[in-house]
């Protein structure tokens, strides 16, 4: 008797276990698609599509991603100015990327010296977000997120789609 009683408990607690891990699961799905919609508001104009197939192209000669002070200071790249988007790097795999290392993509000096080395995670990507300039001035990107939820949301379907 005591034995059936325990294995009733047991096999209890294991449903109410693997029913929480199917909500959780649910949450984080929701959490990624509602995040997926949010990198279309925010982020797509100008890092562009995250999907698989896509990938960072390089800008042509006149196009955009140096800023003023960092083309003067390089003879290959001439003055260019941000016309058009995508204006940052890709951001599919970013997470677990180390910072700057993006194929051809040409980073600011400001950027590169407040953030070699770093490797892009759920935190540093939260600090990133919530305000680029206040984390490294002179950086190019201009963004600021106040809201945490939103910042989450947009974090978790970046590290989804990897």
């Amino acid at each position: 008797m005591q034995t059936t009683k325990a294995k009733m408990i047991a096999v209890a607690a294991l449903s109410l276990f693997s029913q929480g891990m199917v909500m959780q699961a649910q949450a984080e799905d929701a959490d990624v698609a509602e995040g997926a919609k949010l990198y279309i508001a925010h982020c797509k104009m100008c890092h562009g599509d995250n999907s698989a197939t896509s990938k960072f192209e390089a800008p042509s000669r006149g196009s955009v991603h140096v800023a003023q002070g960092e083309a003067e200071a390089r003879s290959d790249v001439g003055m260019q100015l941000a016309f058009a988007p995508p204006f940052g790097p890709n951001l599919r795999g970013v997470v677990g990327r180390p910072a700057g290392t993006a194929a051809e993509f040409v980073y600011s000096a400001a950027f590169l010296k407040a953030l070699t080395g770093m490797t892009w995670d759920e935190g540093t990507l939260d600090w990133w977000i919530r305000d680029t300039q206040a984390w490294v001035p002179g950086t190019v990107m201009f963004y600021k997120q106040k809201d945490p939820e939103i910042r989450r949301k947009i974090i978790a379907y970046l590290k989804a789609n990897h």
